[in-house]
């Protein structure tokens, strides 16, 4: 504690014993190196197999005290295990790991990357010059929030969507203001909506039936209230004030219909649109 922690521990000889020489008030972060960080990458997704089981939550507790150390330019969310799905329950890629240990020693040195990135939304691969703040395991998947120059906004990158990354010797100035869980705070997601107009959205839907139990029992965004319509928790009233509108219409529409959109009116014709285009004949 004192060599390894640094923290102020003195031997009494008279008592035989050590104490503190001035008031602690809470430990030092667990120092992980690039190496371990990359090695807990690749843990979390060997969990893949024993999802469900108990063993896979009683290792995912385990994660989540070590999660919980970790510097501020990484976050990992590990606490959510039980409640994930995968995209890639496989295994993850050689390059994956390559990628990720890149960008952690780029988030740390404070260079500047540049990587082709297919947007969901793109026909082909674009080049990006950005500024790494970060690096997350966001809604169960992996996540660069980088300062884009070009854009002078910070935008959200998924890895599995980054190709020919190059770390160049240029280096940047983070910005101290930067928080990641406030970047992302008012988004339902992924999303940060953080270069559109400041506005929020306060969303009312009704779920029942099973939907209504599933929702009840997890903490889906930090402003949420839920409210029972029904005693037994069947019929409930789900509220979020939220910046967009974009990932909350793909939850709903997720639920079927066991979900019923009350308000606002916005988020109302977005689900019935989608729902029209969905059922439109070819």
């Amino acid at each position: 504690m004192r060599d390894q922690l640094g923290l102020p521990l003195e031997y009494d000889p008279l008592k035989h014993g050590y104490h503190y020489t001035q008031p602690v008030h809470e430990f030092p972060m667990l120092h992980l190196s690039r190496n371990d960080l990359v090695a807990l990458f690749l843990a979390r997704h060997a969990l893949e197999p024993l999802r469900g089981t108990r063993l896979e939550r009683m290792l995912s507790e385990s994660f989540s005290k070590i999660a919980e150390a970790c510097p501020g330019e990484i976050s990992i969310e590990w606490h959510e295990l039980d409640e994930a799905f995968s995209v890639k329950a496989s295994g993850v890629l050689p390059a994956d790991v390559t990628l990720f240990g890149d960008l952690l020693d780029a988030v740390r040195a404070c260079r500047e990357v540049n990587f082709d990135y297919h947007k969901l939304t793109g026909s082909k691969p674009e080049q990006r010059l950005v500024h790494p703040y970060h690096v997350g395991q966001i809604e169960h998947g992996w996540y660069l929030l980088a300062y884009d120059p070009a854009r002078k906004a910070v935008r959200t990158f998924a890895l599995q969507r980054i190709t020919n990354l190059s770390l160049l010797k240029t280096k940047f100035v983070r910005d101290p203001r930067f928080n990641a869980r406030d970047h992302l705070g008012g988004g339902f997601g992924v999303w940060s909506y953080a270069g559109e107009e400041k506005r929020t959205h306060e969303v009312h839907i009704r779920f029942e039936g099973y939907a209504a139990r599933v929702v009840g029992e997890r903490q889906w965004h930090s402003t949420q209230a839920i409210r029972k319509l029904k005693p037994d928790g069947s019929v409930i009233e789900f509220q979020a004030d939220l910046s967009g509108l974009e990932e909350i219409t793909r939850w709903v529409l997720s639920w079927g219909s066991k979900a019923k959109v009350l308000g606002p009116p916005e988020l109302k014709k977005r689900v019935s649109e989608e729902l029209t285009k969905m059922t439109k004949g070819g």
